[in-house]
């Protein structure tokens, strides 16, 4: 993916990594348990990197603000409608934080490092789900899915709604 408005390269040291918002895709039919970059079948390990950087169409993208990358979610979460945004026949789609460093370019949206790792995947808030018992069946499967994916990944786990609050 290539992110507009280039503004400067830098070298982020790992005791001080970017943070990223971002989205992979979970195959339904495939293995449960890896992630999959949003825009290229390219699977995702434990820590990302070394990939180069250049000004555009390189590195590990994300961005740098978390509006961006769920800017849709709002919508959807307005009467739990989760159908349209998780999932389509083939994917889950299961967005959350990455940290970056090493040689990463800054752009206006974001950026995109050397080198990074998972840090959060966000869960559905399962105490706020209104609904058919379908879709609160559909709701526990999709956080189990999560869970299994934090542990493999060595990472953490929020719900969206409960990270929202805390960026008030």
């Amino acid at each position: 993916m290539c992110l507009p408005n280039f503004i400067e390269t830098k070298d982020i040291p790992i005791s001080e990594p970017l943070i990223g918002y971002r989205t992979w895709r979970n195959q339904i039919k495939g293995n449960p348990l890896i992630l999959i970059s949003e825009n290229q079948n390219y699977i995702w390990s434990k820590l990302e990197g070394p990939h180069e950087v250049k000004e555009i169409d390189s590195g590990i993208y994300a961005y740098n603000n978390n509006y961006y990358n769920y800017n849709n979610y709002n919508n959807y979460y307005n009467y739990y409608n989760y159908n349209n945004y998780y999932y389509n026949y083939n994917n889950y789609y299961i967005s959350g934080i990455i940290l970056q460093y090493g040689r990463t370019a800054i752009h206006r949206d974001g950026q995109r490092s050397e080198y990074a790792r998972m840090k959060t995947l966000f869960l559905i808030k399962e105490s706020d789900t209104e609904g058919s018992e379908e879709s609160i069946i559909w709701i526990k499967e999709f956080n189990k899915r999560i869970n299994d994916l934090a542990l493999v990944y060595e990472c953490d786990t929020i719900t969206w709604q409960d990270f929202k609050e805390s960026t008030k």
